[in-house]
């Protein structure tokens, strides 16, 4: 399954175009013309284009505030003191162990430096 995703505002361009070398088709919020706007209104963008949402704000792991459920899914990166390319390489293995035929449909992926965490809603 090819993914498209949606770079929220806290991610890091470095970190955008890291994945873009590698393959990855990532839409950021800037070039949505999405600059500014709230946490409601870039969760409803990226389920409305069919994108995998892409932030390092823990608040889009609110179950409450967003339906995962009905989202195409959404990764939240808990940075803490990786590097640039350690956050890359986090994505990378995360994406590369769940192509086999994965679905992030519904789920919320927290990733960390040495864990992760998928939760299906």
């Amino acid at each position: 399954m090819i993914f498209k995703f949606l770079a929220d505002e806290c991610v890091n361009i470095d970190v955008v175009l890291g994945l873009r070398e590698s393959g990855i088709e990532i839409l950021i919020v800037k070039e949505a013309g999405l600059t500014g706007s709230n946490d409601d209104t870039i969760f409803s963008f990226a389920l409305e284009k069919k994108m995998v949402l892409l932030s390092f704000d823990r608040g889009f792991g609110d179950i409450f505030r967003f339906s995962i459920g009905k989202s195409y899914g959404v990764i939240v990166v808990l940075v803490g003191q990786m590097s640039k390319s350690e956050i890359v390489g986090v994505i990378l293995t995360f994406l590369t162990a769940i192509k086999t035929g994965a679905d992030l449909r519904g789920k919320l992926a927290i990733l960390g430096k040495t864990r992760i965490r998928l939760i299906k809603r």
